[in-house]
This record gives C-alpha cells, sequence and structure tokens, in this order.
C-alpha cells in the first residue's frame, strides 16, 4: 500500500508547478533539463485520483511517460524537451484548455479522454542533441526503476545548455 495520497488528475499540473518550486526553480523559468526532469520524477512517484478505470488491471498501460526530444535542429523553431505523463480519464468536455464535468450518466458507452500533463524546456535556437525523437515508458502501479535511471541517464547525456522558459501544463491531445 502507497503511504502517498492521491493527486486528483485536474491537479497534477499545480502539483507538479509545486514540485518544480521544491527543487528551487520558477515553473516559467526551470533552468535546466537535470532540475526540470528530478522534479517531474518526483511527479511521476504521485498516484492520479479519477483515472478511466476500464483497463484497470496489471497490464493497464493507463499511465504512460514520455520524453520528446525536439532538439535537433528545427529550422525557424526554438528546439524543445518535452517531459509528458499521459493518461485516461472519463470523457469530459473542454473549453478553452480546461476540463469540464463528465456528461450525464444517461447512455452506457463508456469513453475516454487521453490527458497530458507536461513539462516543456525551450531553447536558443540551433541547440541540438544525439537522441531519437522520443523514449516512452509504461506503468500499471508504479514505473519501474529501470525505466526511470535510463531515462534519467538519457536526459543526462542529453548535454543540453541553459533553457530560455519552460511550461507546465494539463493538455488534451485529441
Amino acid at each position: 500500500m502507497r503511504d502517498v495520497e492521491e493527486v486528483p488528475w485536474r491537479d497534477g499540473a499545480r502539483e507538479l508547478r509545486r514540485l518544480v518550486e521544491a527543487e528551487g526553480a520558477d515553473p516559467d523559468r526551470i533552468p535546466d533539463a537535470g532540475l526540470a526532469w528530478r522534479a517531474f520524477r518526483a511527479f511521476l512517484t504521485l498516484p492520479l485520483g479519477g483515472l478511466f478505470d476500464r483497463w484497470d488491471s496489471d497490464d493497464a498501460e493507463a499511465d504512460e511517460l514520455l520524453i520528446d526530444f525536439g532538439v535537433t535542429g528545427w529550422s525557424g523553431e526554438r528546439p524543445g524537451l518535452l517531459f509528458i505523463r499521459r493518461f485516461h480519464v472519463p470523457a469530459v468536455d473542454w473549453h478553452d484548455g480546461v476540463p469540464g464535468e463528465p456528461p450525464e450518466a444517461d447512455d452506457d458507452l463508456d469513453l475516454a479522454d487521453t490527458v497530458q500533463i507536461e513539462l516543456e524546456l525551450t531553447y536558443a535556437a540551433g541547440t541540438t542533441a544525439v537522441a531519437d525523437d522520443f523514449w516512452t515508458a509504461t506503468r500499471s502501479g508504479d514505473f519501474a526503476a529501470a525505466d526511470l535511471a535510463e531515462a534519467g541517464e538519457l536526459v543526462a547525456t542529453l548535454g543540453l545548455g541553459p533553457a530560455l522558459h519552460s511550461r507546465v501544463g494539463l493538455v488534451n491531445p485529441n
């Protein structure tokens, strides 16, 4: 049994911002990928409440970690590093990027939305790193220690300089 209290999924971005602040940084100006990873890794240990439970089983992949490396020298765009925690929630209406409430239970449809809590670092134009486009790990229960260690090593070896700015957000990627 976990001794960590669940965080409602709607409050996940706020909790991630708090964890960044606990690391000594402003969530909108995280200075480096190492600090961002430490805060995000701490966020991954928190169970999220209210997730869509249709796939609730030992082999469910309802909670994912993705790391996207857009740091390969885009033309005209600033490169970025994106940490994503992706999960499923009961279907809700979104208005101006904010989740509403689930529709009334008039029918017996089991609908879910994919939701992401993201931490994005943006770098100066011309910043590059040698890495694949993305890295992912799925879980049921806790993320595997080996997966988290691999992700941390990957972030450390990117060799990125200081980030220009950062963003934490709750996103519906659908």
